[in-house]
């Protein structure tokens, strides 16, 4: 500043000095002191025209005008604090509710992986007409992937890996415990441009002999936590799964892992899988079937997704021909990670679009209040600029300036935002996911929403300042020059502000009847009948391979375990499961061929969920069999395989026909024939909106064992007390057995079918109500504003005679008119909103009393924002407002 100071001051001296030899050079030519002095003035022109052409030699000419336009917005901003407070609040809240909404965007969906060049990384997927469930279309071989990586000349390299939980343990001796670690392929590291951050990354000899190299890379965050950081940790052993593995690197701290919930402890060569695979009869590395791994590439430079898919459906196509049985409709698909992610769990995806969709709307709400601020001091602004422009103020310089205070006003709204933003994230956070697995849903106020904040602020300015700032550059110069109160003549006069509160208003319906719908909605599911029994159960879920038990010790400990539970003091009944109601963690997907049933052309099987349960299942949770009957000891290994399906999977497949004693194929044309027995009621398998569609089959577990299964005893008192009973006979059993997932089935339907879906409703209902005070603060200074412009006309009125009640209706009637026309309007709206929950949700429900409570709700508030004004302009004084100008 000091700078430009002298500068100016050396400038004004030359400018001086120039003037004052002109001057003598023109009385030393004959001319007076006077007729000199004009004459060196007429040679160098405006003083201020030679400064502004000076300063552009400079180059800091837009800096100085842009400061000057700050200094000015400033100063006209402090001169109003009411309307620069109202103004700041109501972006605030637009922006924070936008900022929050991208931060949980970016935690669910949007979020890069944290490696080297990110962009340059797609997902390379099983594309199958068999495979429906989303979670399934991701996932390959390791011997599809082999050829993929092997083949493929499109990609820098290919990586696959595979989550899974393994029994950790620090030293021999030690209790296990359960982490969740990923089997990565040797390259994993170098492909993705991992540096470790201590040691090294797996060698390529590492990923070439099955079994022969046990080495570990351990997560950041599990040698911080669990290993003191110990910086001599490279070279020590540790034990995963009862298997001695040598620690060789260590990740770097921003190296979170491939999965967005998921931070592995550590990473194991793919190579090992058959050594620590906690089930012994699956052949991971072999097994063209076992579809499992997750495969992402890097792109080589220049090479686009459409290349790349072309020459990997060549190799799938080959794979094919030459492996039927394993690879029959087996396509591949390569996919950005938006993509991968939209792909496996579409329903978040959708969630998301929603929330950001209702959170713009708040946004555009607070634009509009702030917008129809701006055209109300439009008036007050008249003769301010009609001064300048008369003076020679240009427009677009006009409306730099106007603009230049919007945009003070969206910084210091952006800046107050960030509070309301952190607010709704801190809200977010208190989100639980009912499970012990080391799932993290990392909501953070990072660089990324800083920057998505700050160009929401930015943008903001084009819906609030532009129109104002070109609307009141038109007034008339000699009216407002004649008058303070100039304003756009004739009707036209508020047609703007008018405008903007009946999209305020519709926009504030459309978030509170969405809020509504789905409070409603989740009500109804909520008092609707369940399928299972949520009282007195007790669950605790086990994995004997973390403490690697061979297949024959797992079944025998599942055993023992379910029969001394039911000897257990105060339990009724008790169960196994590998998949819990209302836990999609654990669901599992199985393909179908029904027997005489014809399947569209290139499907030749269904995809199904299915779970695995003892023949005491159907019982302890009180699921009827409505038709044939549940699991018996008969059904055991070696005995014909039978299964139990649900209503919705037996009416599909064999509509009008009694479906126990139907067949079906598992996998393939080729599979083996199971026999239905019986029918199960339908239920909530997943969530309590999902789509009453879903296709289920419950399988014996004595002949399909499972390495984890979930314990579920009923109580007869309360649940919790079965806790101790039950750790006891696992003690009895194995001392050393992890144990996890320790909870009622009360505690896990509230986290999942209550406080998930109230989670949803308290932000959908969030947004609609800060929408509703935006466009109620709206309302109430349209009819102020219209109150104020008509008060000598009121003052006349009451003067002659009229009634106060009558001025009091006349005043509202014009904001319950902007009302009504809002309510319609955004009732048209929610009906295809309600089309848009519905098809999230999978529900085809139509709600009527939603509408009408929130109509009549928005009608009564309007109604007061409307009033509170109108009755204040009915008792002015006549005398005072007949001298009102």
């Amino acid at each position: 500043m000091k700078f430009r100071e002298r500068r100016e001051e050396n400038l004004d001296r030359e400018i001086r000095d120039y003037i004052e030899r002109e001057i003598q050079e023109n009385i030393e030519a004959g001319m007076t002191a006077e007729e000199a002095r004009h004459a060196a003035m007429r040679k160098i022109g405006p003083i201020q025209n030679v400064k502004e052409d000076t300063r552009a030699v400079w180059g800091w000419i837009w800096f100085e005008r842009l400061w000057q336009d700050v200094r000015i917005g400033y100063r006209m901003l402090r001169k109003n604090p009411g309307f620069t407070m109202v103004a700041v609040v109501s972006l605030a809240i637009g922006i924070g509710v936008n900022s929050a909404m991208f931060s949980f965007a970016d935690a669910l969906l949007l979020r890069p992986l944290p490696v080297l060049r990110p962009s340059e990384i797609v997902t390379v997927g099983s594309d199958s007409a068999r495979d429906t469930l989303p979670d399934r279309l991701s996932f390959v071989s390791y011997r599809d992937y082999l050829d993929f990586r092997n083949q493929s000349k499109s990609f820098d390299g290919l990586v696959a890996f595979n989550l899974t939980t393994f029994g950790f343990t620090p030293q021999p001796g030690a209790l296990p415990h359960m982490k969740m670690g990923m089997l990565v392929s040797g390259n994993f590291f170098r492909v993705l441009g991992v540096q470790p951050e201590l040691g090294r990354g797996f060698r390529p000899e590492e990923d070439r002999v099955p079994g022969r190299d046990a080495v570990v890379v351990l997560g950041h965050a599990f040698w911080e936590k669990e290993l003191a950081a110990d910086g001599s940790i490279i070279g020590r052993r540790v034990r995963l799964n009862g298997v001695e593995f040598t620690v060789v690197g260590v990740a770097p701290e921003r190296f979170t892992g491939m999965d967005q919930f998921v931070q592995p402890a550590f990473f194991v060569p793919a190579m090992m899988c058959s050594r620590i695979a906690n089930n012994t009869t699956s052949n991971l590395l072999e097994a063209r079937d076992q579809r499992v791994f997750t495969v992402k590439g890097r792109l080589k430079p220049g090479v686009t997704m459409a290349q790349a898919q072309a020459e990997l459906a060549v190799v799938a196509k080959a794979l094919e021909r030459a492996y039927p049985e394993t690879n029959r409709n087996q396509g591949a698909a390569v996919r950005t990670e938006l993509e991968a992610r939209y792909k496996q769990s579409p329903e978040n995806a959708k969630l998301i679009g929603m929330l950001i969709a209702l959170s713009a709307a708040v946004l555009l709400v607070a634009c509009a209040n702030i917008a129809s601020l701006l055209l109300s001091r439009a008036r007050v602004r008249g003769r301010e600029i009609a001064v300048r422009l008369a003076i020679g103020a240009g427009r677009f310089r006009l409306i730099r300036q106007l603009l230049t205070e919007s945009l003070l006003i969206a910084l210091a709204g952006g800046l107050a935002g960030l509070a309301v933003g952190y607010a709704g994230i801190v809200f977010f956070r208190t989100l639980k996911i009912p499970t012990d697995l080391p799932v993290v849903f990392s909501i953070q106020l990072d660089q990324r929403v800083l920057v998505a904040s700050l160009a929401i602020s930015v943008l903001s300015v084009l819906f609030f300042g532009l129109a104002p700032a070109i609307q009141i550059t038109r007034a008339d110069v000699v009216s407002a020059l004649k008058t303070a109160g100039a304003d756009t003549p004739g009707r036209r006069r508020i047609w703007g502000r008018n405008l903007l509160v009946v999209g305020q208003v519709a926009a504030s319906l459309v978030l509170l009847a969405v809020a509504t719908l789905m409070f409603r909605g989740f009500r109804h599911d909520l008092l609707a009948d369940q399928g299972f029994r949520r009282d007195h159960l007790m669950m605790m879920t086990f994995d004997p391979g973390l403490v690697h038990y061979s297949e024959e010790q797992t079944q025998r400990f599942f055993q023992q375990l379910v029969e001394r539970t039911r000897l257990a003091p105060g339990v009724k009944s008790a169960t196994l499961a590998e998949t819990v109601p209302m836990d999609s963690t654990t669901v599992r997907g199985a393909s179908i061929l029904p027997e005489n049933f014809q399947f569209p052309r290139a499907t030749e099987s269904a995809n199904v969920l299915e779970n695995t349960v003892d023949e005491s299942y159907f019982d302890t949770l009180a699921v009827p069999i409505v038709r044939g009957r549940a699991f018996r000891t008969i059904d055991k290994a070696g005995a014909p395989l039978v299964a139990v399906v649900n209503q919705t999977l037996a009416n599909h497949y064999w509509p009008n026909q009694d479906a126990v004693g139907k067949r079906f194929r598992m996998d393939s044309r080729n599979g083996k024939w199971v026999e239905i027995v019986g029918v199960a009621r339908n239920g909530k398998y997943l969530f309590i909106s999902e789509p009453p569609d879903i296709e289920y089959v419950y399988f014996p577990l004595a002949q399909h064992p499972k390495a984890q299964m979930t314990l579920m005893a009923e109580s007869s008192g309360d649940a919790a007390g079965l806790a101790s009973p039950m750790r006891e006979v696992v003690r009895s059993l194995d001392a050393n057995q992890p144990i996890y997932n320790v909870r009622t089935m009360e505690e896990l339907f509230r986290i999942r079918a209550v406080s998930t879906p109230n989670f949803i409703v308290q932000t959908v209902g969030a947004m609609g109500l800060m929408g509703l005070v935006l466009s109620v603060v709206g309302l109430y200074g349209l009819v102020a504003y219209a109150a104020s412009r008509q008060t000598r006309e009121i003052g006349i009125r009451l003067a002659i005679g009229a009634q106060r009640s009558s001025v009091l209706g006349r005043v509202m009637r014009q904001g319950l008119v902007l009302a009504l026309s809002g309510i319609g309007i955004g009732l048209v709206a929610s009906f295809g909103a309600e089309r848009l929950l519905n098809a999230i949700f999978s529900s085809g429900r139509t709600d009527r009393i939603s509408y009408l409570l929130v109509a009549v709700v928005l009608l009564a508030v309007t109604a007061l924002a409307a009033y509170i004004p109108a009755r204040r302009a009915s008792r002015v004084d006549p005398m005072r407002a007949l001298r009102y100008e």
